[in-house]
């Protein structure tokens, strides 16, 4: 498996960060975020611009680290945006969801696509996309078992919005969109029912 770090990292951050919101409360947790965004982003400056530190970095935290992201910024500050994001945007069901989708299927499409993935659609899988919608999707049910889940017809469409993003090369980070815009789109859903 690639990146193994990197993934638990993917999957162990959405949680933590939408636990902060839960266990602290609104203004706290935007607070928080706001100073991770702002840590993450000084910190990715400073390993760009310091070449020693870039390579030990990606020498040493290389299961963390993308190899095209050697000389980029990674995709963390704009995970911790799209938590915020939707978070602030949407209603807690819809932003929790979203966030769960993001931190479960984007890790099941990339593990699964990565060892299995033979129907090619684009750079992605089918296989992936697939895993993408089944690990959304009891993520979902583990939600409504918890008592923040959405009727079933939303928490699919989120679900199937979500894998579509995720397949799409964009030119924004999908750690950004996906939550965001599978969120707006439950949301919708959400006051279109009532």
């Amino acid at each position: 498996m690639k990146h193994p770090g990197r993934k638990l990292f993917h999957l162990l951050g959405g949680l933590g960060l939408l636990s902060l919101y839960f266990l602290l409360g609104r203004n706290a947790a935007f607070f928080c975020y706001g100073a991770l965004i702002i840590t993450v982003l000084s910190f990715e400056t400073l390993r760009l611009m310091l070449p020693g530190l870039n390579r030990y970095l990606y020498t040493h935290f290389g299961s963390f680290i993308r190899k095209n992201e050697e000389r980029k910024l990674t995709g963390t500050a704009p995970y911790i945006l799209g938590v915020g994001l939707s978070l602030y945007a949407y209603s807690a069901p819809a932003a929790t969801a979203a966030i769960c989708f993001l931190a479960f299927g984007d890790v099941a499409a990339t593990t699964i696509g990565e060892r299995f993935g033979k129907t090619k659609i684009g750079d992605k899988s089918l296989e992936g996309t697939a895993a993408f919608v089944a690990a959304a999707l009891a993520a979902g049910i583990l939600l409504s078992i918890l008592g923040l889940g959405l009727a079933p017809w939303i928490m699919l469409l989120g679900a199937l919005v979500a894998a579509g993003i995720e397949l799409l090369t964009l030119p924004v980070n999908d750690n950004l969109v996906i939550p965001v815009i599978a969120g707006a789109v439950m949301e919708f859903a959400l006051r279109w029912a009532r």
